[in-house]
């Protein structure tokens, strides 16, 4: 059921599934802070904050108040200012403007009443808190977006809402459109689209918002009801949100709520690189938080696979999955490179583009491997001049290119003989 807040009561208990969204937004706008602010000589840090379905603002666990998102936002701005300023000599200035938006007057009355309790003015050049539906919203916040940043237009936008109908595909894609350094966190009902599919006029007006025609629901269907079952299906939506969109890159987080089991999708969507592996190192950060299936190296599909099916392992981000990942790594990614490089080199730039939506290694997992495997002389690595680096390279540029061997041998076998 949806949280419900008033002003003139306790907020709504927190439930599992909410606290792991609110730990994976809290870790990522930390580590989203450290990565983009290395420069010591930066002085300024310009970033919008936009919370879509904001909520009022608080939970309780017990008698214990729990931040929601806005006040997640509010708080790692803050201490991303104290901590990034600590050992420069030039003070590096934060420039964050924050959008806060829910269509029910309660729950934006009860936000309002929350942040002017924490010091927070509301209303103010800093802070908008918006009562309306975000799509009639959403125009005149990006707008406001490129008013401020111009160049830029660096934005997070977190869309938390729920059930699938409400997941309005094209908003997202306008505001890549517009917004090309933006990224859009969404939630994602996933269980409750597949097991809704029917050929039926209600379905089509209910998945309307995802841009799905008749057509793709009838091929939904025989996806499901075939031999692929469910997982087919949830790949098929997962590239058809990223396509529909015109993210470059997804990462999804599989929550499944203890009190009604049905899948939900935390989805990380972006076009940059660096966007998506501060993502992915949140998986492995986190941990047994999420539940994800598959292999960690092209066979992680990040969300609930194979429910009809034991095959498929728990990937859980640990320490052994991490082990096991490199191993297979080591046997599926020569097949993969070969593919990719065998007309001509490819930057490393490029090959983890084509990879990334593919494995839950991280960039850094991908160019160990790829190390080790020029060092047992399956692939060269060259530069951007064309010369052939020394097998005892470490570390690779993305300007570097990977190649064959100028003596070929099977991709895949040459560690075995």
């Amino acid at each position: 059921m949806p949280f419900e807040w008033h002003p003139d009561g306790p907020p709504p208990s927190i439930e599992p599934h909410s606290r792991a969204k609110l730990e994976v937004l809290r870790r990522y706008l930390r580590a989203y802070f450290d990565r983009l602010n290395v420069r010591p000589a930066r002085e300024e840090f310009k970033l919008d904050l936009i919370d879509g379905f904001a909520g009022g603002g608080l939970f309780l666990d017990g008698t214990a108040e729990i931040s929601g998102t806005p006040l997640v936002m509010l708080e790692e701005t803050e201490k991303a200012s104290v901590r990034l300023n600590e050992k420069r000599a030039k003070q590096l200035h934060i420039d964050c403007k924050f959008y806060f938006v829910d269509k029910e007057k309660a729950h934006t009355d009860h936000l309002r009443k929350v942040l002017g309790e924490r010091g927070y003015h509301a209303d103010d050049d800093r802070i908008v808190v918006r009562n309306g539906l975000f799509e009639n919203e959403v125009e005149g916040i990006v707008a406001s977006v490129r008013r401020r940043q111009p160049r830029s237009g660096r934005a997070i936008f977190l869309l938390d809402q729920t059930g699938f109908s409400q997941v309005q595909l094209s908003l997202v894609s306008r505001i890549f459109g517009e917004l090309p350094a933006a990224e859009v966190i969404l939630t994602f009902a996933a269980d409750a689209l597949v097991n809704h599919l029917a050929e039926t006029p209600q379905i089509a007006k209910m998945a309307a918002p995802l841009q799905l025609t008749d057509s793709q629901i009838f091929d939904l269907i025989q996806q499901r009801d075939g031999d692929g079952g469910r997982a087919l299906v949830q790949r098929t939506l997962r590239n058809h949100a990223r396509i529909v969109t015109g993210a470059t890159y997804d990462r999804p987080f599989f929550i499944r709520p203890r009190q009604s089991r049905r899948a939900l999708w935390f989805v990380h969507l972006s076009r940059h690189p660096t966007a998506r592996d501060v993502m992915i190192q949140r998986h492995w950060d986190i941990q047994n938080t999420f539940e994800h299936f598959g292999r960690g190296d092209f066979g992680m599909l990040g969300w609930d696979a194979l429910r009809d099916s034991e095959t498929l392992p728990l990937f859980q981000f640990g320490e052994l999955d991490e082990q096991q990942m490199r191993t297979e790594l080591l046997d599926t990614l020569p097949r993969e490179l070969f593919g990719l490089v065998s007309e001509q080199p490819v930057t490393m730039d490029a090959l983890r583009h084509m990879l990334a939506n593919r494995t839950a290694a991280r960039f850094s997992d991908l160019d160990q491997v790829i190390v080790k495997l020029v060092q047992e002389r399956e692939f060269e690595i060259l530069n951007p001049e064309g010369k052939v680096r020394s097998r005892s390279v470490q570390r690779l540029a993305p300007t570097d290119r990977v190649a064959l061997p100028s003596t070929l041998l099977l991709p895949g076998l040459s560690r075995r003989t």
